[in-house]
């Protein structure tokens, strides 16, 4: 008998509602993967399972494009709401002073709050609901629905807030929402640190996501992607500044034109936005750069499994689902040295390096280009991880372990 199996006997099987902004197959966000697959293992072991969310599926204009109502979505039972009209004249110049570090008016902050993302159609539900369930889960952090929503029963609220470390998280009326609600599930050890030097101490744990192993035969038999043969790294997610893709694509050139790398490397890009807001068409011009876009999740693999390694340059993450999908695949990872938490796992599990600067870049880049001994070496130390630490046996134990004895002690 697995571990999920002997915890889900052990541990009663309690009714659990998740609710995100935004939830459906269709929607791209690891936060959002992170709770539909969480939701999902708890839900076939035998928790009653239920999703509570808006109707929007956009994350840029929030628009109602779902219908209202119940459905489902990766096997779950969704009810949707009407994402509330937003004075987005008052809320823009909000959000852009905090996103600077200006110190806004706790009553600023809650206009602010307020125009976020709301459906007061969706507070109504949950009102009327509070008594039909163990625990209610909000997440992200950043959200009018998380807010507003987690404070309707905070002593049954649960976040999964999906901390970044960012001037929204030092603002006074999100540091209050953290010390109302009952407790927090953290993806990783490093985000529960920022939570609780921010905030103070605070009930709950690391959990974090799990994954099935990929069978080495189905790795194998992944052919490259690309006819012609070439060197590559890749970069896996969002085309935005705030992902630091541009800095990649700088400091990837740079490298190149000082001789770091060899001259036919290519720096390959997969997922949604617009490469113009990178403000880099030279790179694409050049040919330094291949701006792949979405592809299928068979073709994502491909790419991944054949590229010298996969690089995440942001400094917000969580957890970072991409990097732990490489390892399964076989290929390590370069990672921010400014983000506490991916450079965690690289050092934890072996698996990746990671930089700060160009001169760092440069030397980690001309390592995993030349020296394939390294790269098999990070990559099975990777793989040792994921499927270890982050198997699902593993991570629903850490969860029955965190929620039973939060829930104990109500």
């Amino acid at each position: 008998m697995s571990t999920s199996q002997v915890q889900a006997v052990k541990s009663p099987l309690r009714r659990y509602a998740f609710i995100p902004p935004r939830f459906g197959e269709e929607v791209i966000g690891g936060a959002e993967t992170l709770i539909a697959n969480l939701a999902s293992r708890l839900h076939a072991r035998g928790n009653h399972i239920d999703i509570f969310t808006t109707c929007a599926r956009d994350n840029r204009t929030w628009a109602n494009e779902y219908k209202e109502g119940k459905s489902t979505a990766y096997g779950l039972p969704v009810e949707r709401f009407l994402v509330d009209e937003r004075d987005l004249e008052s809320w823009i110049p909000k959000q852009i002073a905090i996103s600077e570090g200006m110190a806004l008016s706790v009553d600023d902050q809650l206009d602010w709050m307020a125009h976020s993302v709301n459906s007061q159609a969706l507070y109504a539900h949950l009102a009327l609901q509070k008594d039909n369930y163990d625990a209610f889960f909000f997440g992200p952090y950043l959200f009018g629905t998380t807010f507003w929503g987690s404070l309707i029963s905070p002593e049954k609220s649960y976040l999964i807030p999906c901390l970044h470390d960012e001037y929204y998280a030092y603002t006074d009326i999100i540091r209050s929402m953290f010390r109302q609600v009952a407790g927090c599930i953290f993806n990783a050890s490093p985000e529960m640190d920022l939570a609780r030097a921010l905030v103070g101490d605070l009930k709950g744990g690391e959990v974090g996501m799990g994954f099935e192993p990929i069978p080495q035969e189905e790795v194998d038999a992944l052919t490259p992607y690309f006819e012609e043969s070439f060197p590559y790294f890749v970069y896996v997610g969002r085309k935005e500044t705030g992902k630091n893709a541009h800095l990649l694509i700088d400091y990837f050139e740079a490298a190149k034109n000082q001789g770091q790398i060899p001259d036919d490397a290519r720096l390959v890009i997969l997922g949604g936005g617009d490469f113009a807001d990178l403000h880099r068409p030279q790179a694409l011009e050049r040919g330094e750069v291949l701006d792949v876009g979405h592809v299928s999740e068979t073709d994502k693999r491909r790419v991944i499994k054949h590229a010298t390694a996969l690089v995440q340059p942001s400094q917000n993450e969580s957890f970072s689902i991409v990097l732990m999908e490489a390892w399964l695949l076989g290929t390590p990872v370069l990672v921010h040295a400014h983000c506490p938490v991916t450079r965690y796992h690289a050092i934890e599990s072996g698996g990746g390096l990671y930089f700060a600067e160009q001169g760092d870049f440069n030397g980690v880049a001309h390592e995993l280009f030349s020296n394939d001994e390294l790269c098999d070496t990070l990559a099975k130390a990777g793989r040792k991880y994921v499927t270890s630490y982050y198997d699902w046996d593993a991570v629903l134990d850490r969860f029955d372990t965190v929620m039973d004895s939060l829930l104990d002690e109500q």
